[in-house]
C-alpha cells in the first residue's frame, strides 16, 4: 500500500489507519542506521501497564483481557529470530520475560503463559521508570554482537496519566531524555494510548525529542477499540526493505599520490537479497577512481558482506583533506541510494632538484652567479630558504622574500652572498671550501622540509693576502725581537741603540804623561766619538809634536768587537813592545814619544786576565 493510499484511508479508518500510517512514514524519514553483525529480525519489548484501572477499577472501561490478547498476537506473529522482551509495570516495574527468542512454537507458548498471568492489581502508575527500563534493554540490544540488522521495537500499553503517589524520588519522564543519544537513532517506540478519558501528555514531548530521529510515536486507541490489529499492522512495517552499512574511519589512512590504497571494507547487510552497484562522487574534481570503476555486488538477506573498496590516486592529486562520497545504489530501487562520507588525506609532497648544488669559487665580499632549484610540490602556500650547518658568513641573497608556489613545478632562482670579513685563518690556503645545506621550509606545519646539499670554494682577494702575509711576517719579526731582548736583558730601544752603536769605537783614554792643564781633558772617551776609527792626534794634539801617530780602528772577529791600534808614523808602543798593528784590551798602555795613554775597555779583558780570574774565582 502506497503513501498516498494510507492518507486517504486515514479519513475513514480511525487508529487503525494512524498506527499504520505512523509506522510507515517514521523509517522513511530515518533511513539506515549503522550495523555490524550478520542477522536481522525484530526485538521486540512489551511494556505492559497493570494498574488496577486496567481492568475498569475507578469507573474506568475493562480493558486488561484485549490488552493480554494484543499481546498475545505480537507473540504469534513473532518470527523466527525474533525475540521478546516482556515488561508491566504499576507501583513498579517487573521483567516478566527477558529477551526470549523465537525458536519454535514452544516459545510461543511459554510466551503466551507469561502473558496470561498479567494481573492488573496495582495501585499506581509509574510510567517514568517503565520508560527508563525499556530503553536499558534497548540500549543493551543494541549492543550485542548480533545487532547488525535488528531492529528494536518498543511497545508501551497503558490507560491513563502517571500516578506515583507516595513512591519516594520517582523517576519522571522527562528525566529519560538523557537515555535517548545511547540509543543511536536506532529503536521505534510507539505509546500506545488506551485510556477514554484521560491522556499522559508527557508522552507527547518525549516522542517528538529530535534524539528519537522521528522514530517516536504517541498512538490515541480510547477504550482499545483497534488493539486487535496493532501487530498486525506494526509488523510490516518493520521489515520493508533497508540496507545498513558502515565504514570503519580507523581504516582511512593518508595515501600518497600516484599510488591505489589498501581496500577499505565497507560493511554491509540488507534485509533482502539486492544487487548493489558502487559508484564515487568527486565534488572538488581531483581525478580520484574506483578500481575498477563499475562493479556491481551481490548482497544476501540478512547476511554481512564486507565490500572492497580501492581508490586510484592521481599522481597529479593536489595534497591534503578530499571530501569524496560513496554511493551505494539498489539495481531494482527498493531500497533508496545510500551516501558514505568517504574523507581521504593525500600525502603532501614537497621534493626538490638539485639535491646537490656547486656555486663554484667566489671572492669574499661578492655574490654568487645564480642557481636554479626546482620545487616540485601538489600544495599550495608559502615557503622559506634558510641555511644550516658550515654558512659562516654566508647568506642568501636571492630570493629575498618568501616563496610563493602552487601544485606542479616552480623554478626559484638561488644567489648566495659571502660576507667581506672572516676569512683570515684560510690564508695558508688560498682557497677556503665550504659545504652547507640549503633548506626549504614550508609554512604549513604537516609538510617536511626538504635540503639540498651546496658547495662553494671562497676565494681571499690577492691584495688581502699580501697585508695578512705581511702582518704575519711583522709579527714573527716582533716575536723574534721579544726574544732577543729577553737574551739580551735588554729593552727593545737599548737593543736598536746597541745595533746602531756596534760599528763605533768603545771605551776611553786616560792621559797619563804629560798630564792635562784641566782634569776634564785627562779621560777622553771614544764611545762619544760615534766613529768607527779615530787617530790619536785628533783625539790628543799634543802627539802631532812626536812626528808619529797612529789610528785606533773597529773590527769585527769571530763574532766579537775588537779595537786594534794601527801605526800610521813613527814608533808605537803598547805595553813597552814595539807594533805596527795590535789588538788593544782593556788597561793597555800606549807610548807615543813623551806621551803616555792608557786604553780602558772593561768588557774586553785580556784573555790571560780572564783565565787568570777564572782560576782565582
Amino acid at each position: 500500500m502506497s503513501f498516498r493510499s494510507f492518507k486517504y484511508w486515514l479519513k475513514f479508518n480511525s487508529i487503525q489507519s494512524i498506527i499504520v500510517l505512523a509506522l510507515i512514514s517514521i523509517p522513511n524519514v530515518c533511513g539506515a542506521s549503522a550495523q555490524t553483525t550478520p542477522k536481522g529480525g525484530i526485538d521486540w519489548i512489551l511494556v505492559v501497564d497493570t494498574s488496577a484501572s486496567m481492568r475498569g477499577v475507578g469507573g474506568t472501561k475493562n480493558i486488561f483481557e484485549p490488552v493480554k490478547n494484543s499481546v498475545t498476537e505480537f507473540v504469534n506473529t513473532a518470527r523466527l529470530g525474533d525475540t521478546v522482551t516482556i515488561y508491566s509495570f504499576d507501583q513498579d516495574v517487573t521483567v516478566n520475560a527477558n529477551d526470549v527468542s523465537i525458536n519454535s512454537n514452544a516459545d510461543r507458548g511459554k510466551l503466551k503463559e507469561i502473558i496470561s498471568s498479567l494481573q492488573a492489581q496495582g495501585m499506581r502508575t509509574y510510567t517514568g521508570k517503565a520508560v527508563q527500563k525499556a530503553l536499558q534493554r534497548s540500549a543493551l540490544l543494541n549492543k550485542r554482537a548480533d545487532a547488525l540488522g535488528r531492529t528494536v521495537t518498543i511497545v508501551f500499553l497503558t490507560d491513563g496519566v502517571e500516578d506515583v503517589r507516595g513512591i519516594p524520588n520517582p523517576i519522571s519522564i522527562p528525566s529519560n531524555t538523557q537515555l535517548l543519544p545511547d540509543q543511536q537513532c536506532k529503536p521505534y517506540i510507539f505509546f500506545v494510548s488506551l485510556g477514554l478519558k484521560e491522556h499522559e501528555k508527557q508522552l507527547n514531548d518525549f516522542a517528538s525529542n529530535p534524539a528519537l530521529c522521528g522514530k517516536g510515536q504517541v498512538l490515541r486507541d480510547p477504550g482499545g477499540i483497534q488493539l486487535n490489529k496493532l501487530a498486525e499492522n506494526i509488523r510490516p512495517v518493520l521489515i520493508i526493505p533497508k540496507l545498513d552499512v558502515n565504514l570503519p574511519t580507523a581504516n582511512l589512512q593518508p595515501v600518497s599520490p600516484g599510488t591505489t590504497t589498501e581496500p577499505l571494507n565497507i560493511n554491509s547487510i540488507s534485509n533482502v537479497n539486492a544487487k548493489v552497484s558502487l559508484q564515487l562522487e568527486d565534488p572538488n574534481q581531483s581525478g580520484i577512481r574506483l578500481v575498477p570503476s563499475d562493479r556491481t555486488i551481490e548482497l544476501v538477506a540478512n547476511q554481512t558482506t564486507a565490500i572492497p573498496v580501492r581508490l586510484q590516486i592521481p599522481a597529479e592529486a593536489k595534497g591534503g583533506a578530499s571530501s569524496l562520497r560513496l554511493v551505494l545504489a539498489i539495481a531494482d530501487q527498493a531500497i533508496a541510494p545510500i551516501t558514505i562520507d568517504l574523507p581521504i588525506t593525500i600525502k603532501s609532497k614537497l621534493q626538490i632538484q638539485p639535491t646537490k648544488i656547486d656555486f663554484g669559487s667566489i671572492e669574499a665580499g661578492k655574490t654568487t652567479e645564480s642557481q636554479s632549484l626546482l620545487v616540485n610540490t601538489n600544495i599550495s602556500g608559502t615557503a622559506s630558504l634558510q641555511l644550516q650547518g658550515n654558512s659562516k658568513d654566508i647568506s642568501i641573497a636571492e630570493p629575498s622574500a618568501a616563496i610563493s608556489f602552487q601544485p606542479g613545478e616552480v623554478k626559484i632562482p638561488v644567489q648566495l652572498q659571502v660576507a667581506d670579513s672572516g676569512f683570515a685563518s684560510d690564508v695558508y690556503d688560498g682557497l677556503r671550501q665550504r659545504t652547507f645545506t640549503l633548506v626549504l621550509t614550508p609554512d604549513n606545519p604537516i609538510v617536511s622540509p626538504v635540503s639540498a646539499e651546496v658547495h662553494l670554494h671562497i676565494l681571499i682577494p690577492l691584495g688581502r693576502k699580501i697585508i695578512i702575509w705581511l702582518l704575519l711576517g711583522l709579527l714573527v719579526l716582533l716575536i723574534a725581537l721579544i726574544v732577543v731582548c729577553l737574551i739580551q736583558r735588554k729593552t727593545p730601544l737599548e737593543l736598536v741603540e746597541h745595533f746602531r752603536n756596534r760599528k763605533y769605537l768603545e771605551g776611553a783614554l786616560v792621559v797619563l804623561e804629560p798630564l792635562p792643564q784641566s782634569s776634564e781633558d785627562q779621560e777622553i772617551s771614544l764611545t762619544h766619538q760615534h766613529k768607527s776609527k779615530v787617530c790619536l792626534s785628533e783625539l790628543i794634539p799634543v802627539i802631532a809634536a812626536t812626528n808619529s801617530d797612529a789610528e785606533l780602528v773597529t773590527v769585527w772577529r769571530a763574532g766579537k768587537k775588537n779595537i786594534d791600534l794601527h801605526c800610521l808614523k813613527g814608533v808605537i808602543f803598547v805595553n813597552t813592545k814595539n807594533i805596527n798593528t795590535d789588538e788593544l784590551y782593556d788597561e793597555d798602555i800606549i807610548e807615543i814619544g813623551n806621551v803616555r795613554l792608557q786604553f780602558n775597555w772593561i768588557e774586553h779583558q785580556r784573555p790571560s786576565e780572564l783565565s787568570s780570574g777564572q782560576t782565582h774565582s
